[in-house]
């Protein structure tokens, strides 16, 4: 059996994701896709105020995925996309990027790794933007290697309902505070406690800001 592991996403771990995300700022800025720089100062300032903003998964050494999360405040992009702006109380996720012979598979698992995460560091809910794609589109191609918007009856199917939508686009949420080990089978385990190194709280979001 192949032997998985997972690692929280930090700065000092970022590097060992696909070159596309480590200075992606696509989310972190309103106008900007690409910056070294920023994303060096957003990565440094985030960990400080809520911790790592995420996880990456290896499967026998071998990258499997990575999926980015936070609090809705710190992604400036969330407040200019169709169907925002995000809950300011809401953690969001913003993305993920998957490789394998399962995307549809090891994408699901990432956002139950998300929500099982944020659930124990005090998230009051999850959030995501979602596309809604045409029934006859497969399920790799709806979790195709590099996405930004979730595939909606993914989300639904996980418990997320909308907010909001714009065209195909829609904002999901999924209530954290109230949700039952059994909501998520595979990690009930481990719903009492974060990610290995993650030992904060959720921080109010008067404390957090994004870039401009």
């Amino acid at each position: 059996m192949p032997v998985s592991r997972l690692k929280p996403l930090c700065a000092d771990t970022r590097s060992s994701g696909p070159s596309c995300c480590t200075d992606c700022v696509f989310w972190q800025h309103r106008s900007r896709a690409l910056d070294p720089d920023l994303k060096r100062r957003w990565a440094a300032t985030t960990e400080v105020t809520f911790g790592p903003w995420g996880c990456i998964l290896d499967e026998d050494g071998v990258f499997r995925g990575l999926i980015q999360y936070g609090p809705a405040p710190v992604f400036g992009r969330a407040r200019t996309l169709p169907a925002g702006p995000p809950s300011r109380d809401a953690a969001l996720i913003t993305c993920a990027y998957v490789r394998g012979d399962d995307l549809s598979g090891t994408c699901e698992r990432l956002l139950l790794e998300a929500l099982a995460d944020l659930k124990a560091r005090g998230a009051v809910a999850a959030e995501a933007f979602a596309l809604g794609f045409p029934d006859d589109v497969a399920a790799d191609v709806r979790s195709r290697e590099h996405h930004t918007l979730f595939d909606r009856d993914q989300l639904e199917r996980l418990g997320f309902q909308p907010v909001r939508s714009a065209g195909q686009v829609t904002l999901m949420r999924l209530p954290l505070g109230g949700l039952e080990p059994s909501a998520l089978p595979s990690l009930a385990a481990r719903l009492s406690r974060p990610l290995r190194n993650l030992q904060v709280s959720f921080p109010a979001p008067a404390t957090l800001r994004a870039d401009a």
